[in-house]
């Protein structure tokens, strides 16, 4: 996550938010960010596609070099997905026409698609495991 100036990061933070930037994310590595995460509530995921790498998603207003990968996303989503229940996804910023290959469209259908089915096979765990 980032924040886009210096007051936005306060205020997120005051609010009780941990903000971490794509290194403080590669240093903790996936289970490293999901120890941070409270276990067993309900979650909320916002995705902004311009966190990703600019080199897979091209599309966005603000392209974020040196931004996160595919795998390194998905493995967060995944365990969230495993730590509670998720009530509500959306995924902004995408903007088709700065990315005439459509490549940033695929990937974030191809985000979803997969989040939906990490949080319902992990339903489908709990409701077995109850």
């Amino acid at each position: 996550m980032s924040s886009s100036n210096r007051n936005d990061h306060q205020a997120a933070e005051a609010a009780g938010s941990t903000v971490l930037s794509v290194r403080d994310v590669r240093r903790l590595g996936p289970e490293g960010v999901l120890a941070l995460i409270p276990e067993g509530v309900n979650y909320y995921i916002t995705i902004d596609i311009d966190g990703f790498d600019p080199s897979i998603a091209p599309g966005t207003g603000t392209p974020s070099h040196g931004g996160f990968t595919y795998y390194e996303v998905m493995e967060v989503l995944q365990g969230v997905a495993n730590k509670g229940e998720v009530v509500g996804i959306d995924l902004c910023e995408v903007a088709p026409d700065y990315d005439p290959t459509g490549s940033t469209c695929i990937l974030a259908a191809q985000v979803l698609m997969n989040l939906i089915g990490y949080v319902f096979h992990a339903r489908d765990k709990r409701q077995t495991q109850a």
